[in-house]
């Protein structure tokens, strides 16, 4: 909008000085042409004409801020908060937008590789998915002790040779929103890997 109103300005600048000058040259050369003095018109005229300028520039304005608040409307936001503890895991699903998300799936990511959690969720979660969140509504998923061990299976899983670049995804009825594992999550899956004796990591031996 700052862009449209500069433009604007200037082609109106740009259109008064170069009448100013025309009005000048020729009245400073009358032995050349046609002394000429252009109707200009009274204050009124003028004041007129700037309110309509300013009048379809605070019109250009509120249409595209009315188009900005809907496209914000119309994107789908999440956000997954990561609650790691020893021995303890829990994700928070949110919906941090102005539209209701629909929540389908949540994945372990490496790449175009993924797995789902969902199928491997205890039984007080077994139905959670898929759900509906209204815009400020969340849901959470806790994992503890020897639940964790299917999220450190899922991880071994995927043939990793480095956990850099592991996400989780949440799947949506709209889109997959992916959220990198925080540092603190990696050594909970460790620390549950050393546990349960499974290597995150491929090294070529069996994977459990």
């Amino acid at each position: 909008m700052k862009g449209v109103a500069v433009v604007v300005a200037v082609l109106v600048v740009a259109v008064l000085s170069a009448l100013a000058g025309l009005t000048a040259g020729i009245n400073l050369n009358p032995q050349s042409t046609v002394k000429f003095v252009p109707d200009w018109g009274s204050v009124g005229d003028w004041v007129s004409g700037i309110g309509a300028l300013l009048a379809v520039i605070a019109s250009l304005y509120m249409v595209q801020r009315s188009e900005r608040f809907q496209l914000e409307r119309d994107r789908e936001q999440l956000m997954l908060v990561q609650e790691p503890d020893l021995a303890w895991l829990t994700l928070r699903i949110g919906c941090s937008g102005l539209r209701a998300c629909a929540v389908k799936d949540i994945r372990v990511s490496h790449g175009k590789n993924h797995r789902s959690l969902k199928h491997d969720f205890t039984p007080k979660y077994k139905d959670a998915l898929p759900c509906k969140l209204d815009p400020g509504e969340s849901i959470e998923f806790h994992w503890s002790n020897a639940e964790l061990k299917p999220i450190v299976s899922l991880v071994r899983s995927l043939g990793l040779k480095s956990l850099e670049g592991l996400y989780f995804e949440v799947v949506t009825g709209i889109s997959v929103h992916r959220y990198a594992l925080d540092e603190s999550t990696i050594d909970v899956l460790k620390e549950g890997a050393d546990a349960f004796g499974i290597t995150l990591l491929d090294d070529g031996a069996p994977p459990f």
